[in-house]
């Protein structure tokens, strides 16, 4: 019978459960046996999505300095503020806002910690800075916010050569592909590469991705822990680099196109300009003065280490300012949410959870007050 399962890799959080659905089954055929174990596997694998990811360093910068004198320290502690107040808010304008630009002399005041490291024989300066006091500063300064929780983005990008049009990915000899690592550090914004195996290729063409049909490349997309995609275009044009880009996440579909000098200039600035886009879309602002109440309903939450998961996931939603907990029966929770702005920013952070899941009525002709969720850990 091992023969016959041995091609068959089913991950250990569903062993448990195939060894179960064996036992039920060893009565049955081989062939039945080998039908019902491979079906369960695939299916618990198809049914996986993507997590957004908690970046953990956004309130930390690295930055080259020729020296450890003050005057080298000071200029870089100043730039890497102003990089963390970009990265925090997502928009690179809170730099030129009064009350935040009056305080980029003041990084000081901001520091938490710094330090001194090697790095391919390049002295570094890694520095901390206080999360606390950089919010109020953008809540005094009405600029938009930006939490951890950010969407995982996936790069489909077809370049053009003397040899035709060529998908460039993680592995790819490109300029392009290092920029855009570094830029997307940089923003704060996590980003990914595709394989470009015989699996992607067979799902995703050159002329796809030249063409920027998201289609196919969001149905290769799913093998991956992605939460949406960005689909490049890179053209020569006289002397200079051309890049046409699509952003698919969520709800929400944008277009843009840019130029540079070079590859890595072009990776930065389609870097940026995703970012500002994708912060547009999930940032909260804080000059938006409403402040609204959202009732959630979760439900499969049957012992106490789940109910304070999902008590602190909501409490680190960026639009989310406080969570209540107002009701538990029978693994049914009741929160009362405190939000900045309109519900529908929370939505929005709440549809890149894989460990949340919409529960909608579709016989209910009346609009509930309670948005319902069904917790799948």
């Amino acid at each position: 019978m091992l023969d016959w399962l041995w091609l068959f890799i089913i991950p250990v959080d569903f062993l448990k459960q195939a060894v179960t659905v064996f036992r039920l089954i060893t009565s049955s055929t081989l062939w039945t046996t080998w039908i019902a174990i491979s079906i369960f596997a695939l299916t618990q694998l198809s049914s996986a999505h993507a997590s957004s990811t908690e970046v953990g360093d956004l309130y930390e910068i690295r930055l080259p300095v020729n020296s450890q004198s003050r005057d080298d320290r000071q200029q870089a502690l100043q730039e890497g503020f102003a990089q963390v107040l970009v990265k925090v808010s997502g928009q690179r304008d809170v730099l030129t806002i009064p009350a935040v630009r009056s305080e980029l002399s003041r990084h000081t005041n901001y520091l938490v910690q710094y330090n001194y490291v090697t790095e391919e024989r390049q002295l570094m300066l890694r520095a901390q800075f206080d999360e606390r006091r950089i919010e109020e500063l953008l809540r005094r300064a009405d600029a938009t916010y930006w939490s951890a929780r950010r969407p995982n983005l996936m790069f489909w990008v077809a370049q053009e050569s003397p040899r035709g049009i060529q998908l460039a990915g993680r592995d790819t000899d490109s300029e392009l592909i290092p920029a855009l690592r570094q830029q997307s550090r940089v923003r704060g914004l996590p980003i990914s590469f595709p394989l470009l195996d015989l699996t992607d290729r067979m799902l995703v063409s050159p002329s796809d991705v030249w063409g920027r049909f998201d289609a196919p490349v969001l149905e290769a997309t799913q093998r991956y822990p992605a939460n949406g995609v960005v689909i490049v275009r890179v053209q020569e044009v006289d002397d200079e680099v051309r890049g046409q880009w699509s952003l698919v996440v969520g709800n929400t579909r944008r277009a843009g196109q840019t130029q540079a000098e070079d590859l890595a200039g072009l990776g930065q600035a389609i870097m940026d300009e995703v970012t500002e886009r994708v912060a547009a879309e999930y940032a909260v602002t804080f000059s938006d003065r409403s402040r609204g109440d959202f009732r959630i309903r979760v439900t499969n939450l049957m012992d106490l280490e789940r109910l304070l998961e999902v008590e602190a996931m909501l409490g680190r939603l960026g639009s989310v300012e406080r969570v209540t907990l107002s009701r538990y029966h029978q693994g049914s929770a009741e929160f009362n949410l405190l939000l900045i702005g309109d519900m529908s920013r929370a939505l929005q952070a709440l549809e890149l959870e894989n460990r949340m899941q919409r529960v909608v009525d579709p016989w209910s002709t009346d609009a509930s007050p309670v948005v319902e969720y069904r917790w799948l850990r």
